[in-house]
Protein backbone atom coordinates (compact mmCIF):
# COMPACT_ATOMS: atom_id res chain seq x y z
CA UNK A 1 0.00 0.00 0.00
CA UNK A 2 1.49 3.36 -0.85
CA UNK A 3 0.62 6.53 1.40
CA UNK A 4 0.77 10.26 0.55
CA UNK A 5 2.75 11.91 3.45
CA UNK A 6 1.97 15.49 3.09
CA UNK A 7 4.14 18.32 5.05
CA UNK A 8 2.71 21.15 6.76
CA UNK A 9 5.05 23.47 4.09
CA UNK A 10 3.65 23.29 0.51
CA UNK A 11 6.64 22.46 -1.75
CA UNK A 12 9.29 25.05 -0.29
CA UNK A 13 10.47 26.86 -2.97
CA UNK A 14 11.68 30.56 -4.05
CA UNK A 15 9.18 33.08 -4.77
CA UNK A 16 9.39 36.14 -7.51
CA UNK A 17 8.10 38.69 -5.12
CA UNK A 18 9.86 38.63 -1.19
CA UNK A 19 9.49 40.44 2.33
CA UNK A 20 11.54 38.78 4.82
CA UNK A 21 9.71 40.65 7.30
CA UNK A 22 6.63 38.51 5.73
CA UNK A 23 8.29 35.47 5.79
CA UNK A 24 9.49 35.63 9.39
CA UNK A 25 5.89 35.98 10.03
CA UNK A 26 4.93 33.52 8.70
CA UNK A 27 7.82 31.23 10.24
CA UNK A 28 6.68 32.50 13.38
CA UNK A 29 3.07 31.25 12.83
CA UNK A 30 4.11 28.13 11.78
CA UNK A 31 6.91 28.10 14.61
CA UNK A 32 3.72 28.39 17.12
CA UNK A 33 1.86 25.39 15.94
CA UNK A 34 4.63 23.46 16.32
CA UNK A 35 4.69 24.48 19.87
CA UNK A 36 1.34 23.31 20.39
CA UNK A 37 2.19 19.89 19.96
CA UNK A 38 -0.85 18.45 19.32
CA UNK A 39 -2.83 19.47 15.92
CA UNK A 40 -4.68 18.71 13.05
CA UNK A 41 -4.15 18.82 9.07
CA UNK A 42 -7.13 18.14 7.10
CA UNK A 43 -6.78 18.40 3.36
CA UNK A 44 -7.87 18.36 0.12
CA UNK A 45 -5.85 17.57 -2.78
CA UNK A 46 -7.17 18.14 -6.78
CA UNK A 47 -5.32 17.47 -9.83
CA UNK A 48 -5.98 15.82 -13.39
CA UNK A 49 -5.99 11.87 -11.64
CA UNK A 50 -8.44 12.77 -9.61
CA UNK A 51 -9.03 14.38 -5.57
CA UNK A 52 -7.98 13.05 -2.63
CA UNK A 53 -8.98 14.04 1.18
CA UNK A 54 -6.56 13.40 4.07
CA UNK A 55 -6.63 13.73 7.53
CA UNK A 56 -3.59 13.73 9.77
CA UNK A 57 -3.23 14.20 13.49
CA UNK A 58 0.28 14.96 14.98
CA UNK A 59 1.75 14.60 18.08
CA UNK A 60 5.46 15.98 17.86
CA UNK A 61 8.19 15.17 18.00
CA UNK A 62 7.35 12.12 16.27
CA UNK A 63 3.65 11.12 16.35
CA UNK A 64 1.50 10.65 13.50
CA UNK A 65 -1.89 9.09 12.54
CA UNK A 66 -3.36 10.06 8.82
CA UNK A 67 -6.35 8.53 6.85
CA UNK A 68 -6.49 9.16 3.38
CA UNK A 69 -9.18 9.26 1.02
CA UNK A 70 -8.46 8.99 -2.68
CA UNK A 71 -11.38 9.27 -5.13
CA UNK A 72 -11.07 6.08 -7.26
CA UNK A 73 -10.42 3.96 -4.22
CA UNK A 74 -12.90 1.48 -2.56
CA UNK A 75 -11.34 2.10 0.58
CA UNK A 76 -9.30 4.58 2.72
CA UNK A 77 -5.88 4.28 3.35
CA UNK A 78 -4.31 4.59 7.22
CA UNK A 79 -1.44 4.94 8.66
CA UNK A 80 -0.18 5.16 12.13
CA UNK A 81 3.65 6.38 12.99
CA UNK A 82 5.12 6.36 16.18
CA UNK A 83 8.70 6.93 16.37
CA UNK A 84 10.88 4.53 14.50
CA UNK A 85 7.78 2.27 14.33
CA UNK A 86 4.67 2.55 11.50
CA UNK A 87 1.52 0.29 10.83
CA UNK A 88 -0.95 0.26 8.43
CA UNK A 89 -4.77 -0.59 8.09
CA UNK A 90 -5.60 -2.76 5.26
CA UNK A 91 -9.50 -3.51 5.22
CA UNK A 92 -9.81 -2.94 9.30
CA UNK A 93 -6.69 -5.43 9.73
CA UNK A 94 -3.62 -3.53 11.36
CA UNK A 95 0.09 -4.28 10.26
CA UNK A 96 3.43 -3.38 11.15
CA UNK A 97 5.40 -1.88 7.66
CA UNK A 98 8.65 -2.76 6.97
CA UNK A 99 11.69 -0.79 8.92
CA UNK A 100 12.80 0.80 5.77
CA UNK A 101 9.05 2.06 4.90
CA UNK A 102 8.94 3.12 8.60
CA UNK A 103 12.46 5.02 8.77
CA UNK A 104 11.60 7.27 5.70
CA UNK A 105 8.10 8.38 7.07
CA UNK A 106 9.55 9.12 10.54
CA UNK A 107 12.44 11.02 8.52
CA UNK A 108 9.24 13.00 6.39
CA UNK A 109 7.78 13.93 9.47
CA UNK A 110 10.82 14.98 11.24
CA UNK A 111 11.97 17.31 8.58
CA UNK A 112 8.70 18.61 7.68
CA UNK A 113 6.51 18.95 10.73
CA UNK A 114 8.69 18.19 13.66
CA UNK A 115 11.40 20.68 12.40
CA UNK A 116 11.35 23.95 11.16
CA UNK A 117 11.96 23.89 6.43
CA UNK A 118 15.57 23.89 5.59
CA UNK A 119 14.65 25.98 2.86
CA UNK A 120 11.32 28.19 3.35
CA UNK A 121 8.76 30.13 0.55
CA UNK A 122 9.52 33.79 0.45
CA UNK A 123 6.52 35.59 1.02
CA UNK A 124 4.69 38.91 0.76
CA UNK A 125 2.30 40.78 3.11
CA UNK A 126 -1.64 40.76 1.67
CA UNK A 127 -3.04 42.23 5.01
CA UNK A 128 -6.17 41.29 6.55
CA UNK A 129 -8.93 39.55 4.22
CA UNK A 130 -12.34 38.05 4.97
CA UNK A 131 -12.27 34.78 4.25
CA UNK A 132 -15.46 32.49 4.79
CA UNK A 133 -16.82 34.63 6.99
CA UNK A 134 -13.69 35.44 9.24
CA UNK A 135 -11.15 38.19 8.96
CA UNK A 136 -7.43 36.66 8.82
CA UNK A 137 -4.27 38.14 8.54
CA UNK A 138 -2.93 36.71 4.78
CA UNK A 139 0.00 36.10 2.99
CA UNK A 140 1.24 35.21 -0.60
CA UNK A 141 4.17 32.90 -2.10
CA UNK A 142 4.52 31.65 -5.63
CA UNK A 143 5.63 28.49 -5.34
CA UNK A 144 7.52 26.90 -8.70
CA UNK A 145 6.17 23.77 -11.10
CA UNK A 146 8.48 20.67 -10.64
CA UNK A 147 9.48 20.35 -14.48
CA UNK A 148 8.30 16.77 -15.91
CA UNK A 149 11.39 14.11 -15.71
CA UNK A 150 11.39 14.29 -19.91
CA UNK A 151 11.06 18.07 -20.33
CA UNK A 152 14.28 18.52 -21.35
CA UNK A 153 13.48 16.28 -24.42
CA UNK A 154 10.62 18.94 -25.15
CA UNK A 155 12.71 22.33 -25.85
CA UNK A 156 12.43 25.61 -24.31
CA UNK A 157 8.89 25.58 -24.77
CA UNK A 158 8.10 23.80 -21.52
CA UNK A 159 8.92 26.96 -19.45
CA UNK A 160 6.51 28.79 -21.07
CA UNK A 161 3.56 26.52 -20.37
CA UNK A 162 4.50 26.06 -17.02
CA UNK A 163 2.42 28.24 -15.02
CA UNK A 164 3.19 28.56 -11.42
CA UNK A 165 1.22 28.08 -8.44
CA UNK A 166 0.40 30.42 -5.67
CA UNK A 167 0.23 29.63 -2.00
CA UNK A 168 -2.22 31.65 0.41
CA UNK A 169 -1.35 31.35 4.04
CA UNK A 170 -3.88 32.63 6.52
CA UNK A 171 -3.26 33.35 10.04
CA UNK A 172 -5.75 33.67 12.95
CA UNK A 173 -5.57 37.63 14.05
CA UNK A 174 -6.93 35.83 17.51
CA UNK A 175 -4.45 33.36 17.93
CA UNK A 176 -1.19 33.93 15.53
CA UNK A 177 -1.53 30.64 14.19
CA UNK A 178 -2.05 29.18 10.98
CA UNK A 179 -5.35 28.67 9.71
CA UNK A 180 -5.72 27.56 6.24
CA UNK A 181 -2.75 26.47 3.31
CA UNK A 182 -4.27 27.33 0.36
CA UNK A 183 -2.82 26.70 -3.06
CA UNK A 184 -4.11 27.48 -6.40
CA UNK A 185 -2.88 28.78 -10.11
CA UNK A 186 -1.75 32.03 -10.31
CA UNK A 187 -4.05 32.05 -13.57
CA UNK A 188 -7.05 31.46 -12.14
CA UNK A 189 -7.12 31.92 -8.07
CA UNK A 190 -10.45 30.43 -7.72
CA UNK A 191 -9.18 26.84 -8.66
CA UNK A 192 -8.15 24.90 -5.23
CA UNK A 193 -5.51 22.39 -6.10
CA UNK A 194 -4.48 22.37 -2.38
CA UNK A 195 -6.65 23.44 0.72
CA UNK A 196 -5.59 22.81 4.17
CA UNK A 197 -7.01 23.29 7.29
CA UNK A 198 -5.56 23.21 10.96
CA UNK A 199 -6.70 22.72 14.35
CA UNK A 200 -4.93 22.54 17.50
CA UNK A 201 -6.33 20.04 19.14
CA UNK A 202 -4.75 19.95 23.09
CA UNK A 203 -6.21 16.53 24.49
CA UNK A 204 -5.32 14.52 21.22
CA UNK A 205 -3.49 11.34 21.82
CA UNK A 206 -1.54 8.56 19.33
CA UNK A 207 -1.25 4.92 20.44
CA UNK A 208 -0.04 1.61 18.59
CA UNK A 209 -2.39 -0.28 16.69
CA UNK A 210 -3.75 -3.01 18.31
CA UNK A 211 -2.47 -5.61 15.93
CA UNK A 212 -3.47 -8.87 14.41
CA UNK A 213 -1.51 -12.33 15.07
CA UNK A 214 -0.63 -14.33 12.12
Amino acid sequence: MRFLLIGLFVLASGSAFADQSCKDKVDAAFAKLREAKAFRLETTIKNADGSLKMKADYVLPDRMHQIVEVSNQPMPMEMIVIGKRAWSNQQGVWAELPQSFADTVANQIKETVAQPPKIGTDYKCVGDKDFEGKTYTVYQGTLAMPLAPDAKDKGPRVSAVSVPNLQSVYIDKATGLPARNIVTPVTDPSKRLFDGTFTVVPNLTIEPPAVTAN
